[in-house]
């Protein structure tokens, strides 16, 4: 590992360039603001030499401000601390104009650099995948903040659990609770009554009519679920083509059905034979498969034991478990770089292979799309 800042300065002074450097400690009221780590004011004939050297060092060159068409602006990867790194290059055709150019930049910063910045190129799409307990949610959480330092990121979760909570979720929530009260009441009239009485039949009634309609619910909601992540897919996918990065937390597929983000409706209630849930069944895989051909450009598989997930998620069956590790296992999406990362090491340690699995990935693409 190098220390990419450290090194980038030192290049540029043995290239002994008729520059002026300055590294900033800049600070604004408002937190919007982008501040680079390095301004570089140069001359316009030394810009393919500026060019190179960034390059070198693995930096992607960001969408043109409006400050000035002379104006670049680089960010980097320091893999020396996990650190983003942003260079401001502004050239000039004279060395005279340099102390005005810098003053110029200084004044107009402030106003005009206040969005977050984008790639200049379709960004590649990033998911991370796993079973349950391998840190899906907290990997794509710190991306998004590690990312938003410098860079426009958007977070896009395309799950079922704890951060979808449609109304139709809290509807399913009040009928179990029907469940629990009309089984209490029909256990106290048993006890009085005796269980051979008529008496227990309104509540028999009642029960399988609340079951009916909570199968009915749940068939809706998890439609809805696949409606909601293809919705994030296509406003990911508009995202993603002017600059910006998208992270997926889960990605849907249509390869194992009712697990694992896949279809669930047809495994859930094919024994019911009702027409409403056969048609949200359709509808469902339907949707699926138009997310399936969405497919992300780079996929993080987190691997981690059955025997490690099962002490993060004590509430889950070790047999779930292991046969979700599995199906990560063989997953495959279309089009797709995967990487397999191991989540059961300490959490620095993975957090960091994976910044770095993801920059190298991102120059990459940066590459191909000049």
């Amino acid at each position: 590992m190098i220390d990419v800042k450290k090194q980038l300065l030192e290049d540029l002074n043995q290239l002994k360039l008729d520059n002026s450097v300055l590294q900033p400690n800049i600070t604004y009221d408002n937190r919007k603001y982008q501040q680079p780590e390095m301004i570089i004011i140069g001359l316009e004939k030394d810009c393919t030499i500026y060019k190179r050297t960034f390059i070198k060092y693995q930096f992607i060159q960001l969408k043109k401000r409006s400050i000035s068409k002379k104006f670049e602006s680089w960010i980097g990867y320091d893999d020396f601390n996990g650190d983003l790194i942003q260079v401001h290059l502004c050239l000039c055709g004279r060395k005279a104009d340099q102390c005005d150019a810098m003053e110029n930049f200084m004044n107009n910063r402030a106003k005009k650099v206040s969005s977050k910045n984008r790639f200049s190129f379709r960004c590649p799409s990033i998911a991370v995948i796993g079973s349950d307990g391998s840190g899906k949610s907290t990997v794509t959480t710190d991306l998004e903040k590690w990312f938003s330092k410098k860079l426009d990121c958007r977070r896009y979760y395309l799950g079922s659990g704890d951060h979808y909570n449609p109304i139709y979720k809290q509807g399913l929530r009040t009928i179990v609770r029907w469940f629990g009260r009309s089984r209490s009441s029909n256990e106290q009239q048993a006890v009085k009554t005796g269980k051979g009485q008529l008496k227990k039949t309104p509540a028999r009634v009642l029960k399988k009519g609340l079951k009916k309609g909570y199968c009915h619910l749940n068939a809706f909601y998890l439609y809805r679920i696949s409606v909601h992540s293809l919705k994030q897919l296509k406003k990911s996918n508009d995202f993603s083509k002017n600059g910006g990065i998208s992270l997926f937390d889960r990605f849907p597929q249509n390869q194992f059905m009712g697990i694992n983000d896949g279809p669930k409706i047809r495994k859930a209630y094919r024994t019911i034979n009702s027409p409403i849930i056969n048609c949200l069944m359709q509808m469902e895989e339907k949707n699926i498969g138009r997310c399936v051909k969405m497919s992300p450009d780079l996929v993080i598989k987190l691997i981690v034991s059955p025997e490690i997930a099962v002490t993060r998620k004590p509430d889950h069956s070790i047999l779930e478990l292991e046969r979700k590790a599995d199906i990560i296992h063989t997953l495959s999406f279309r089009d797709a770089v995967i990487y397999n990362v191991d989540a059961s090491q300490e959490y620095e340690v993975e957090i960091k292979a994976i910044k770095k699995l993801i920059w190298d990935f991102l120059f990459q693409s940066s590459k191909t799309n000049f």
